[in-house]
């Protein structure tokens, strides 16, 4: 046919050649017309937890040993149990002779008494300390006004003085008036008494009995007046010069008056600049004084009840109990010998499991948690075990992080010393979003699933996470919602339209 169809090719027409053209073209559309259809499953993702379990060598270790150290040294008084008796957590092993820690217990107990006495003390010395204080500080403005009262009152007075000083001035000025009337009258009446005389004289030459009558009669009328004028000029004196005394002392009045202003004015500026802040200060001093009285009057309540505690826990010492369940291996104390603390007095060999100790990476001991379970695998049997402790420091000896199990049900058959392995999880993702492995597509490097929509395949990139046997954790690109192909097939693309067989 090949032979045949190269001969016939150069022979061909135009018109068979679009022809043939033609009906090739008309063929590949059929085929193309033919759309690919997958039959696939459906689900949508499961919620589960995902873990990744790891086996280590680990080495089983004897019991706990505890060595019973007494924490007061003592004469041993009693004494109980021998070596190879078992005794229960609890139980008394020996008594130190507790005589000194009973008198410090009673002395400390009297302190506390002492000390809750002063307290009392202390706290009715504060509240008779507040109300003195109290009192003062109410006393301020009462004083306050007394000391405006006492400067009203000086003002009163200045005022006063000043009005009396005046006045007497006044006085003084007429009565200075009034001598000098006086002295004036006494000078008028002698020249007109020397004039009588005169008179008389010449009435006496002449020898008239009439006019010497006469003139006799005027002459001691003038003797009378002048006696009169200089009486009243002595008075008028007597006035000037008290007005005058008056008039000087109703002047000082005055000044003390003014003084006493200045005085009680400055007495008021003085309190209330100085006074007032320094009692505020004074009182709120005491105050503050008995606070701090108070307080360490409480710190020493305090300290007698902290006494009185240490005292009863010294006491409590003197009886030495096993600390834990288990067999007494040794002992290095008698009755009537000290016992101290250079030494363990009783060893004891602890009832707890055996542990298995193994070492881990750091990466790996950020998911190993206390509680997580594990399997203890020695000669092909199993024994389950949980951990109990994981280390956060590195052993320097290994350089990596010690794991501790303990064993349960029947691990109490595991040797001591003996090697095992232990497996138990290093990874767990809780509540995962997880598809089948099969699902997960990978091109390079990136994973990816397929998502029925609207009866079309969705090419959708993943971040994958955990993963067990079957299932692996979706950790972005799909949600718990999405409908993710379950049947694997080669055929599967973007796009690609999809006939569902559930």
């Amino acid at each position: 046919m090949r032979s045949f169809r190269k001969i016939l090719v150069p022979v061909l027409s135009s018109a068979m050649i679009l022809s043939l053209i033609t009906g090739c073209g008309e063929k590949d559309n059929s085929e193309e017309a033919q759309e690919t259809v997958v039959t696939v499953e459906t689900g949508k993702p499961s919620i589960k937890d995902i873990s990744i379990s790891y086996n280590f060598s680990g080495t089983v270790e004897a019991n706990d040993v505890v060595n019973v150290i007494p924490k007061v040294a003592g004469e041993v008084i009693e004494k109980h149990f021998s070596v190879g008796d078992h005794v229960n957590e609890g139980d008394l092993l020996f008594r130190i002779d507790d005589t000194s820690a009973q008198i410090t217990l009673k002395q400390a107990e009297a302190g506390l008494t002492q000390a809750r006495a002063g307290l009392n003390s202390q706290v009715a010395a504060q509240a008779s300390t507040y109300a003195s204080a109290t009192e003062t500080l109410g006393k301020i403005s009462t004083n306050k006004q007394q000391l405006g009262v006492a400067v009203d009152s000086a003002y009163a007075t200045a005022v006063q003085a000043n009005a009396a000083r005046d006045n007497a001035n006044v006085n003084s000025e007429y009565y200075d008036e009034a001598y000098e009337n006086a002295k004036s009258a006494v000078e008028d009446i002698t020249k007109a008494k020397d004039a009588a005389k005169a008179a008389l004289d010449k009435a006496i030459r002449d020898g008239d009995e009439e006019e010497i009558a006469a003139a006799q009669t005027q002459y001691e009328k003038m003797d009378s007046a002048l006696k009169t004028a200089e009486s009243n000029r002595d008075q008028a004196e007597l006035a000037k010069k008290s007005g005058a005394n008056n008039a000087r002392s109703a002047e000082a009045q005055a000044y003390v008056a003014q003084e006493n202003v200045g005085i009680a004015v400055k007495n008021k500026q003085d309190y209330e600049t100085y006074t007032v802040n320094s009692t505020l200060y004074g009182a709120n001093a005491q105050m503050v004084g008995a606070d701090a009285a108070l307080t360490n009057s409480k710190a020493g309540v305090t300290q007698a009840e902290a006494n009185v505690e240490n005292a009863k826990l010294a006491l409590d010492y003197t009886q030495v109990s096993a600390p834990v369940s288990g067999t007494i291996t040794q002992i290095n104390v008698s009755e009537h010998n000290m016992a101290g603390q250079q030494a363990p007095a009783y060893v004891i060999q602890s009832d707890a499991k055996a542990k298995i100790v193994f070492y881990v990476a750091e990466e790996t001991m950020k998911f190993i948690s206390p509680g997580n379970s594990a399997v203890v695998t020695k000669n092909g049997k199993e024994y389950d075990a949980v951990i109990k402790n994981v280390e956060n420091t590195i052993d320097q000896a290994s350089g990596l992080f010690k794991v501790e199990a303990e064993p349960t049900g029947n691990g109490s058959e595991l040797i001591s010393g003996s090697l095992v392995n232990i497996k138990t999880i290093t990874r767990e993702s809780k509540n995962a979003v997880a598809v089948p492995i099969n699902c997960v597509y990978y091109d390079g490097s990136q994973a990816y699933v397929f998502v029925a929509e609207n009866g079309f395949a969705k090419k959708v990139n993943v971040v994958t996470g955990l993963s067990d046997d079957t299932d692996m954790q979706i950790t972005e690109g799909i949600s718990a919602e999405d409908s993710v192909i379950l049947t694997y097939s080669s055929e599967l693309k973007d796009g690609v339209k999809l006939k569902f067989n559930n």
